[in-house]
């Protein structure tokens, strides 16, 4: 007798690791993405936070031609600002900068109005007057 696997035995083993990969994969995309929102979330709220501070001792959101307050650095997110003529408003973007968060983008303005503008494949419609953190378009 021959010790061993057959063709037959290999091939079953790999269908079904194939089937397993094909679910698998996916969902490990959605949580790799899942786990980077709260920094894109969390960095506008500070930002929004310096941007307040810089309000109540200029009486302005504007410094020169850049926002008032210093801009963020991140890993997997760039922060920008803009800032209107007045000086009076501004508007708050972060924006996935690498593999899979380049699809997200959220902002936030000086009256504190979240909105998500772009998301990955299948995850919802927008722009939506919050910020998505699931597939399924929940905020």
């Amino acid at each position: 007798m021959i010790a061993g696997f057959s063709l037959i035995e290999l091939m079953v083993a790999l269908v079904i690791a194939s089937i397993l990969a094909a679910f698998a994969m996916p969902a490990y995309r959605d949580h790799m993405i899942r786990s980077a929102i709260p920094q894109a979330t969390s960095g506008l709220s500070l930002f929004a936070m310096r941007m307040e501070e810089y309000y109540q001792d200029h009486h302005t959101y504007a410094s020169g031609d850049n926002c008032g307050a210093s801009t963020l650095v991140s890993e997997r997110f760039n922060f920008s600002c803009s800032i209107a003529s007045s000086g009076q408003s501004y508007l708050l973007t972060a924006v996935g900068n690498s593999g899979d968060l380049t699809a997200l983008s959220y902002t936030l303005n000086q009256a504190g109005e979240a909105r998500t503008i772009a998301l990955p494949e299948g995850w919802g419609t927008v722009p939506v007057n919050c910020w998505i953190n699931r597939r399924n378009g929940s905020c």
